[in-house]
């Protein structure tokens, strides 16, 4: 009677897993391992460059508690002379005959 395939199969995995394990025995023979002295960090020094030094503008150091509100511009009704609507609601000031004479043909043609 001859041997069966699966018990075949499992003594050559057997096999190569041995000789995978011999060969790396023999890889990491050599190897030596050796522990490593502690060696507490130094930071190095940072590299800088040389800058002159420019005194900035000196001013007090008081910080003002509140400014004026700033007025409003108002027109005085020297210069327009009316407003045109140009194209729906978009309203123009119109300061002068000739500009609204203007207006009022760009809308007819």
């Amino acid at each position: 009677m001859s041997t069966p395939a699966y018990k075949k199969r499992a003594r050559q995995i057997m096999h190569a897993k041995q000789k995978e394990k011999r060969e790396y025995e023999k890889l990491f023979a050599s190897v030596k391992t050796f522990k490593r002295e502690f060696k507490p960090y130094v930071p190095t020094k940072p590299v800088t460059r040389d800058v002159p030094k420019y005194p900035s503008l000196t001013t007090s150091d008081a910080i003002p508690t509140h400014c004026p509100k700033r007025e409003s511009p108002k027109y005085t009704g020297n210069l327009i002379v009316g407003i045109a609507t140009m194209h729906k609601s978009n309203a123009v000031p119109i300061i002068n005959k000739k500009q609204a004479e203007e207006i009022a043909n760009m809308r007819r043609n």
